[in-house]
């Protein structure tokens, strides 16, 4: 089965099929494209999404800054 690097789409094989210098760094097609991928989330690139409430507050919002605690 094949898929595509998520970072360049470049087709790669999967794990099990090949074992391989490209497969090293599956699911990428290399050190660089996980390392890309891991500059996004470090930068905050990407984000998990909380569906929240109109109104509603976060436990941190609600409680304040740690230092008035």
């Amino acid at each position: 089965m094949e898929q595509k690097c998520p970072i360049c789409h470049k087709t790669i094989k999967s794990k099990t099929e090949e074992k391989s210098e490209k497969t090293k760094f599956y699911p990428f097609c290399s050190r660089r494209c996980k390392l890309v991928d891991l500059g996004f989330w470090l930068d905050a690139g990407y984000k998990i999404s909380q569906s929240e409430e109109p109104g509603e507050l976060s436990d941190n919002d609600r409680d304040g800054p740690d230092d008035k605690r």
